[in-house]
This record gives C-alpha cells, sequence and structure tokens, in this order.
C-alpha cells in the first residue's frame, strides 16, 4: 500500500533521531514534521488494506510470538505478547519482547490486526511504500484514554491529549541492510527504575544528561528521576539499542527501541 510518501520517510527519520538524555512527556513529542509535514492522526488517516493481513503466508504468522490473554504472574521473566495490554507494565513487557525477539525487522509485526493487539489500539496508521530502491513502513498511534487515562491540558490546546502514543517504523535498503525504530512514550504512571529492570532484565548503562531543546524537565522528585539508561548489544548481524528514560517522578515514560540488520 502506498500512502503519502514524505510523511512515511519524515515519520522514521523523526522516531530514529529522538534524543533522550533528557526525557520529555509524551505530551512535547513533536507534532509537526520538516517542510510543513503533519503526522497523520489515526482518526484521519487512511486505513490499512483489510487483504494486507491476508498475505502473510504461515511461516510469517508463525515468527510472531503467541499472545496470551494474561500477565504471567509477578509480571517479570515475560517472554510472550500480552494480548490488549492494560497497565503500563504490561506495555514494558509487551516492548520487552519486541527488542528481545527482534520483532521490529519483521514485515508480519506491521499489520493492523497484530499492532492492535499488542497495544490495545481503537486506530492504527500504517504508512507502506518504496523511496527509490528502498521500501519504508511507518506506524504512529495514540494508545486509548479507557486504557491510558489522557492527560488534561489547557482549553486552548485542545483539552487533553494522549497518556501514551508511539511512532517508528522500518527500512529496507537496497544494499539489504534493514533498520528499524519504535519510540513508545507514556506521561505518567509506568513502573520505577527498580521495576523497569526486572522487566527488561539488561545491564543497562546511564546516559549523561545533556541539554534538551525543550529547556530540559522539572527537577526530579524521587530516585533516578529525568534519568536515560542505554543497552547496547551485537547479535549476529543485528545491531540492537534498548534506551529507556523516565520523567521528574523517577517512572519509565520512555521506551526507543533500535534495531539494525547488516
Amino acid at each position: 500500500m502506498k500512502v503519502v510518501t514524505a510523511a512515511a520517510v519524515a515519520t522514521a527519520t523523526v522516531a530514529s533521531n529522538i534524543s533522550y538524555a533528557q526525557p520529555t512527556p509524551v505530551s512535547d513529542m513533536p507534532t509537526t514534521l520538516p517542510g510543513n509535514l503533519r503526522y497523520a492522526q489515526p482518526e484521519d488517516a487512511p486505513q490499512m488494506a483489510r487483504t494486507l493481513t491476508s498475505h502473510l503466508n504461515s511461516a510469517q504468522q508463525a515468527d510472531l510470538p503467541t499472545n496470551q490473554s494474561a500477565s504471567p504472574q509477578g509480571g517479570e521473566g515475560v517472554t510472550q505478547m500480552i494480548s490488549k495490554p492494560k497497565t503500563s507494565v504490561e506495555f514494558a513487557q509487551n516492548l520487552k519482547v519486541i527488542f528481545d525477539d527482534d520483532l521490529l525487522l519483521q514485515d508480519a509485526f506491521y499489520t493492523e490486526a497484530y499492532l492492535k493487539d499488542i497495544f490495545n489500539l481503537e486506530e492504527i496508521s500504517i504508512f507502506d511504500d518504496a523511496n527509490g530502491a528502498d521500501r519504508q513502513i511507518s506506524i504512529m498511534a495514540n494508545v486509548p484514554g479507557s486504557v491510558i487515562p489522557r492527560i488534561k491540558l489547557s482549553e486552548s490546546f485542545g483539552g487533553s491529549t494522549s497518556g501514551a502514543r508511539f511512532g517508528g517504523g522500518k527500512t529496507t535498503h537496497q544494499s539489504g541492510s534493514v533498520t528499524a525504530v519504535l519510540n513508545f512514550g507514556v506521561y505518567e504512571g509506568g513502573p520505577d527504575f527498580d521495576r523497569t529492570e526486572r522487566i527488561f532484565a539488561k545491564k543497562f548503562v546511564r546516559v549523561p544528561p545533556q541539554p534538551s531543546p525543550h529547556g530540559g524537565p522539572g527537577e526530579a522528585t524521587a530516585p533516578h528521576g529525568n534519568e536515560t539508561w542505554k543497552f547496547e548489544q551485537v547479535d549476529g548481524q543485528i545491531e540492537k539499542k534498548l534506551t529507556v528514560g523516565f520523567n521528574s517522578a523517577g517512572e519509565l515514560s520512555r521506551v526507543l527501541v533500535e534495531l539494525k540488520k547488516n
């Protein structure tokens, strides 16, 4: 499906270039793109063709984790997707599986039904297009307020905004290499640092603070507030990066997954 080539390219570029030295609230995620482009919002974006899912062969569908309807007891050590996650902890658990199993590199990941299930969505915007010899798939969505409560704003800014959202995509280059990124943000209520460490089970390294174009977050009010941590791994031909950021209250507020297959 070919939809808005420029928007797809710009979306992937913006998502891959986001800085996490100073985590910013999800409400501060950019709403405009270079060159007067704009993000297509889920309610007005073209819907993905219903036939796309049926085009996946059995081998592609088998590559994706089997969904389960409830969180594993205790929450940690999850190895399967949680169907229709309802808490920020369950979203984090699904993001762990996405990272561990390199799901962003698979075309089967970018289907409407699958994304709606693992992120508990009502709407999802998907752009699939070719740019020269490169193929690009971009996705973006807001998590419904019935799942993650919306954040109140001034009426001049619409009164409220989504409490969690994400964007990202995959590019298959002419050279044969594949790059993929997923940027998930939640405004408040995420797990604390210790719980996040247990969920992802990675040896994170602290990222030194850097100046923020947004002026920086407020003063930290809890341990690990406003901190950013990163994990990097090379697994054969795949380079993997996982970055987690915490808000001033020390709650997980941003997860960035970056993959490159050479």
